[in-house]
């Protein structure tokens, strides 16, 4: 199954989280629940979904560097980024 397959089965909460990841980077729950007004555990089990889908990849390592931050961020939480076949997809595509 393509990725384009992957997304036209997907729920709109589960396309917004998509399309956070790609606008914002890397982040975690917490964060992408209060941006997108969901709750933290609905967020939190879609997040789990998407990964097992192979769409979302979890961040290894401790420390992130993110766009917009003077110093590399110390990560207290399960960060997740899309995977790079997902991010690859969406430079070769249209879809914004």
């Amino acid at each position: 199954m393509g990725f384009e397959e992957k997304l036209k089965g997907l729920n709109d909460q589960e396309r917004a989280i998509i399309f956070d990841l790609r606008q914002n980077g890397p982040d975690c729950a917490k964060f992408i629940s209060r941006r997108l007004g969901l709750e933290l555990g609905l967020t939190m089990e879609i997040l789990r979904d998407l990964e097992r889908k192979a769409i979302l990849e979890r961040v290894s390592g401790t420390f992130l560097k993110k766009k917009g931050l003077r110093r590399p961020k110390h990560m207290n939480h399960t960060y997740y980024r899309l995977t790079r076949p997902m991010r690859i997809f969406f430079r070769r595509t249209s879809l914004k």
